[in-house]
């Protein structure tokens, strides 16, 4: 997640320069062959020309909306998750301290209790993070986001199973990391654990249903993000937002040279700066929908699942009565992953 209010030219320039040059390179191209030339055929009416524009921007902000959604979506998603991760440790706390046979347990036997529950937990959120993040088939395109996220070494991620090794022990790691889905496997011996609990009557029935309700709660939030993540940005609006875009632009000098030679022969040079910048401003809608459509693919518009796996962490271990703890995350270069 990009964090400043402006966005510097050197990663515009990223997403933009080749683009630019071609406009540029286009533009000059008919420009000179409509006057060194004398094709002056190339002036074709801008209304037709202009008409194609306004379509194209109806449907390139419909785009963007729908590509906006998706990224929302993820981050209302992971919203859930840190309130549901709240509740989670709070209610471990609370009830396993009050079980019907806590006082058969030392208190140190308590906490231990409590602690695995919620360090398997933040072990959850990470794996489900560090899944999230894979890349898919059908996301091999280049992804310039990612690139520059990737130039940035405080944003490397750890391997699943060192990151699991930090809350898990050993034989859990082996276990988790042979799964292909290692986040839901959490939660399934997070239940196994309680229902244990249970049997032991270190729970109530009542707590029991209770901490299974916030189980089944993360296996919903985790499938909306799967959902977004396995299910791509439906290609016929994006190739064909992409289609109409570079219609337009391929159009457009066209049209400008009628249009500035009403004005006189020694306006019809403008056709190349005004080209460029109509273009560049349609070039970027449509990237800025691209570049939106996928919340989960490590890239710079990316949902700050780390700098929320570490506020959730900070909490819950708080929760514990913990002391040493670690830092929140901070933007890097301007960038909060």
């Amino acid at each position: 997640m990009y964090t400043a209010k402006r966005i510097p030219l050197r990663i515009v320039a990223r997403f933009a320069w080749q683009a630019v040059v071609f406009f540029f390179l286009y533009a000059t191209a008919i420009y000179f062959l409509y006057t060194l030339a004398g094709w002056h055929f190339l002036g074709l009416p801008f209304v037709p020309i202009a008409t194609i524009g306004t379509a194209v921007a109806f449907y390139v902000g419909f785009k963007n909306n729908a590509s906006y959604e998706r990224l929302w979506e993820g981050r209302r998603i992971w919203g859930g998750l840190v309130n549901a991760s709240r509740s989670w440790g709070m209610l471990v706390a609370d009830f396993i301290a009050v079980a019907p046979n806590a006082g058969t347990c030392s208190p140190l036997e308590l906490y231990q209790i409590q602690q695995q529950l919620i360090y398997r937990h933040i072990a959850y959120v990470n794996a489900l993070r560090l899944q999230l993040r894979s890349r898919w088939v059908w996301s091999n395109d280049r992804n310039i986001g990612a690139e520059i996220v990737g130039e940035q070494s405080a944003f490397e991620q750890n391997q699943l199973d060192k990151e699991l090794s930090m809350f898990l022990d050993d034989d859990e790691v082996e276990y988790f990391i042979k799964r292909q889905n290692p986040a839901a496997q959490i939660i399934k011996q997070q239940s196994a654990q309680l229902r244990a609990l249970r049997a032991a009557d270190m729970l109530t029935d009542y707590y029991h249903c209770e901490l299974e309700r916030l189980l089944m709660e993360f296996y919903n939030q985790q499938g909306a993000a799967e959902r977004i993540k396995s299910f791509p940005f439906p290609r016929q609006y994006a190739f064909f937002s992409q289609a109409f875009v570079w219609i337009f632009v391929i159009l457009l000098p066209f049209g400008l040279l009628t249009e500035l030679g009403k004005l006189g022969g020694e306006y019809i040079w403008l056709t190349i700066p005004f080209s460029v910048a109509i273009s560049w401003v349609f070039y970027t809608m449509e990237v800025v929908g691209d570049t939106s459509e996928n919340p989960f693919e490590n890239s710079i518009n990316d949902v700050p699942m780390t700098a929320i796996c570490r506020t959730i962490e900070i909490d819950l271990r708080e929760m514990l009565g913990e002391k040493n703890l670690p830092q929140r995350m901070q933007a890097v270069d301007n960038i909060l992953m």
